[in-house]
Parts: structure tokens; C-alpha cells; sequence
């Protein structure tokens, strides 16, 4: 009798830690998860704002208001590295949610660290204090081509982050559905950021495709 005492009280004892572990858990991956909400809407206004700087042609504002929202995007990403949210992928009903999140917040955070950089190098000079006698710098025409090694440049920033958003792009069509409103919205400042990277891009490659070198 003793002994199944013994063993319920263990059993007690175990079932006890586990919903205090839950409980932690559960606390800890929602303070996470407001902490996530709060980077990616602020990501989404500084997108916003890079929208309308567009414009009105304000490049440089633009491009900075852009880091800007790449830089609360990394942000919101790394904290979904985490053990908690890669533990909440398998929930229930749920889990989709999470999965839509995380796989937002990667693609977005590709896009800024490694699409945007480049962007912004291609731009100056061009889009952002234009400079002519900077951009023909180091011109010369041998055997009936032109060369501009400013150009070729910018040519293949552009080329490496047209790459860059292309995976991007790929990786967002391929994210679930998300079933709750408010993941839909954090979801789609994601995609905000991303498309404004995008319009930024599409700008400044058309203006470089017509430049000879």
C-alpha cells in the first residue's frame, strides 16, 4: 500500500512540473510573441513610409527608412529562432500559424541582409547624389565596346540581389495560409517590406538597363 502511495505521489509530483513547465512556457512564448508583433508593425510603418518617400522621388530617405524596417525585421526574426517557436510549429491547429510566421519573417530578413545592401550600394550615385563624373569614372571604349566599371558595378549589385528576391518571392508563395486575423496581419508587413525592397529594386534596375557598360 506503501508503495503505491509512493508511486502516486511521484506520478502527482510529475504531472505537477509538467504543468508548471507548460505554464513558464506557455507565458514565456507569449511575452515572444509580442515582442515579434511589436517589430514587424514597426518593419511595416518604417515600409510605409519608404512607400511614400518613393513618391516623391526621395530616394535616400527612402532607402534609409527601408534599413530601417530590415533592421526590425532581423529583429523579429531572430527571436523566432528560438526552441519555443520551433516547438509551436507542431501545435495543433495552430502550428501553420507559426510556420506562416517564421517562414515570413526568414524571407523578409533575406531580403534586407542580403537583397537590400546591394540595392543600397547600386543606388549611390544613381538614385541617391547623383554623380556623372563619379559614374563615367574610369570610361573606356576599346575595340568597339564600351566599358564603365562604375556601371558593371551597379550592374551586378543589381544582378546578385534580383537573385536574392527571386528566392525570396519563391519561399513566400510556398508559406501556409494563416488561419487568425492578427497572424494575417504580421504576415503581411512581411510582405510589405519585401514588396517595397521590391518596387525600390525594379526602380533602379530600370534606370541601370538603359546605361551602356
Amino acid at each position: 500500500m506503501a508503495k503505491r502511495k509512493h508511486i502516486g505521489t511521484v506520478i502527482l509530483t510529475i504531472l505537477v512540473a509538467a504543468l508548471l513547465a507548460v505554464g513558464v512556457s506557455g507565458w514565456l512564448f507569449w511575452q515572444s510573441v509580442q515582442r515579434v508583433i511589436g517589430e514587424a508593425q514597426q518593419a511595416g510603418e518604417y515600409a510605409a513610409e519608404a512607400q511614400q518617400s518613393v513618391g516623391q522621388g526621395d530616394f535616400k530617405q527612402a532607402l534609409e527608412q527601408m534599413d530601417s524596417a530590415g533592421s526590425h525585421i532581423v529583429a523579429a526574426r531572430d527571436e523566432t529562432q528560438g526552441m519555443l517557436w520551433q516547438a509551436a510549429e507542431y501545435v495543433l491547429y495552430y502550428g501553420s500559424d507559426v510556420k506562416a510566421v517564421r517562414g515570413m519573417l526568414d524571407a523578409a530578413a533575406d531580403a534586407a541582409t542580403n537583397a537590400l545592401p546591394k540595392i543600397d550600394s547600386a543606388a549611390q550615385g544613381t538614385l541617391v547624389d547623383f554623380n556623372i563624373e563619379e559614374l563615367l569614372s574610369g570610361m573606356n571604349f576599346s575595340d568597339g565596346t564600351l566599358s564603365i566599371p562604375k556601371i558593371a558595378s551597379i550592374k551586378q549589385d543589381l544582378s546578385d540581389a534580383g537573385a536574392v528576391l527571386k528566392r525570396v518571392k519563391t519561399s513566400i508563395h510556398a508559406l501556409p495560409q494563416p488561419r487568425t486575423e492578427q497572424i494575417t496581419e504580421m504576415v503581411n508587413q512581411g510582405k510589405q517590406v519585401v514588396d517595397q525592397i521590391d518596387e525600390t529594386f525594379d526602380t533602379l534596375n530600370t534606370i541601370v538597363e538603359k546605361i551602356p557598360g
